[in-house]
């Protein structure tokens, strides 16, 4: 689907979701109930129950009417997706509420009367003193607690966030819809090359192990890593007093960590040693050991260790596999930095080329492959109010959405020059600008208001971490969904 169609869509659809968003704040008016089961959490002691006419249990049923009434089936995984919607609703509700409560908020009881008149109107929609009467007693006092509940947090949200008209809540500037459009248009497209950092040569690999040999070292030992220092040097005493084996120390305390089945130590290169060991004298105690020698008690991380020498270290052998993929993991971990100026001192000097005899003869030349990416603007985050940077297609430029150095580069550079290396996660890009044009105008025209619903959007989603994330929050929803749902 192209951009326009994937927005013009968007905002035939935009609205509806709105709605979706809207009532998980504001509450529709139907009947509530108290003292039912089960619990799912609590807000602040307040327990969050599944019961027959609870918010949590309108909330449930309003949503999957709403997927049923847009052909969307509710089964199993659905109803699972329904129920956690559901339930972080009704711990945003409550904690409005709570918020309200602080304050000593009270909705005004004539605010409650008129928009109770809806419950007893006649057949004509007029009020009806005869439909009041015969309605129960427990029923209107239900429609009270729950339309005072509503307009309370329909209060909150329209302060915090306001509505489409109105003089309250969170208003967008026209400077900023100013500098979306700034950011939509012009767009461009361009011709680049990339170079994989995962594509290091293994010749520079064992260059890098030839000059640090001392890091991949081979070391055969075994290991008995226990939690707490009581257990460790009761086993270190049962050691040397010969009651039992290191192997059957090994099975029958050891925890295993970092080790087969036997107790050996499987990442045992002198670089794998000097992360396990921090502590300097540790290691020097391990790597002391002769064959066959046992240690005292050591710490690897916060757990404790005796650990054996199974035979004398080996030296390592730079065209052996394994040795070399040795090398390529530490260097992947410790020496990114190493790689990934290889790669830009490869991607400078293609650039370099591109400049003096023109970017399709310097790819030729250097034997890469140039491809060519759909038109984009400044779209940072890559949202959906702007063309998005297509990294679907071009995974080079995942990183390209949140890289500030990226965009600066990308629409700071002339239509005719070649752009300086880039780094993109695990890649380096150079650019050429392949065109520039202006946006669509008509999606230019309507990304105001479109980016109004999406800063109202972003506003509530704020809101709604902040109290999800609440050290007020005991969130049992998991155990209690397995508990009563999937028994």
């Amino acid at each position: 689907m192209s951009t326009k169609k994937n927005i013009l869509w968007f905002g035939a659809v935009f609205i509806l979701i709105l709605s979706v968003i809207t009532f998980v704040f504001i509450p529709t008016s139907r009947a509530s109930g108290k003292n039912g089961t089960p619990v799912f959490g609590k807000w602040n002691g307040k327990p969050i129950e599944y019961a027959q006419g609870s918010y949590f249990n309108r909330q449930v049923q309003a949503i999957s009417n709403q997927m049923q009434s847009q052909g969307q089936e509710v089964n199993q995984y659905s109803y699972y997706q329904i129920m956690q919607t559901a339930f972080n609703s009704s711990v945003i509700r409550l904690a409005v509420l709570d918020e309200l409560n602080k304050v000593g908020f009270k909705i005004p009881q004539s605010s409650v009367n008129k928009n109770l008149v809806k419950y007893y109107l006649d057949s004509n929609g007029k009020y009806s003193a005869k439909q009041y009467q015969s309605t129960p007693e427990s029923d209107r006092n239900t429609y009270r607690m729950t339309m005072t509940e509503e307009l309370t947090a329909e209060r909150y949200t329209d302060d915090f966030f306001g509505r489409q008209s109105g003089i309250y809540g969170l208003k967008t500037s026209s400077k900023e819809t100013d500098l979306i459009k700034t950011m939509s248009s012009p767009e461009r497209s361009f011709n680049y090359v990339s170079f994989a950092t995962t594509k290091y040569p293994e010749s520079e690999t064992i260059a890098y192990g030839k000059a640090n040999p001392a890091l991949f070292i081979k070391h055969n030992l075994s290991i008995i890593t226990v939690d707490t220092e009581a257990v460790a040097k009761k086993v270190a005493d049962t050691l040397a007093k010969k009651k039992i084996s290191f192997e059957d120390a090994v099975t029958t305390y050891s925890t295993r960590t970092k080790t087969d089945a036997a107790g050996k130590l499987t990442d045992s290169f002198r670089n794998d040693l000097n992360s396990l060991f921090s502590d300097a004298k540790d290691l020097e105690t391990v790597l002391a050991l002769k064959p066959g020698e046992i240690s005292k008690i050591v710490k690897a991380g916060s757990t404790f260790v005796i650990v054996r020498c199974d035979a004398a270290p080996v030296d390592p052998d730079f065209t052996n596999t394994a040795v070399i993929a040795a090398v390529t993991t530490y260097m992947n971990t410790n020496e990114r930095g190493k790689i990934e100026d290889y790669f830009m001192a490869k991607a400078k000097e293609f650039s370099g080329v591109a400049r003096t005899s023109g970017f399709d003869a310097a790819v030729k030349a250097a034997g890469l492959e140039k491809k060519t990416t759909t038109a984009f603007g400044i779209n940072f985050g890559n949202l959906n109010i702007m063309a998005p940077i297509p990294f679907d297609k071009y995974p080079e430029f995942e990183s390209a959405q949140k890289s500030e150095s990226f965009f600066k580069t990308a629409f700071g550079m002339a239509p005719t020059d070649i752009s300086d290396p880039i780094l993109l996660g695990s890649n380096v890009v150079v650019l050429q600008v392949a065109e520039e044009k202006a946006a669509d105008p008509q999606i230019l025209e309507m990304a105001p208001q479109f980016y109004g619903y999406y800063a109202s959007s972003w506003s509530q989603q704020s809101m709604s971490a902040v109290f999800l994330k609440s050290k007020k929050l005991e969130d049992n929803f998991m155990t209690t969904y397995l508990k009563y749902f999937l028994n």
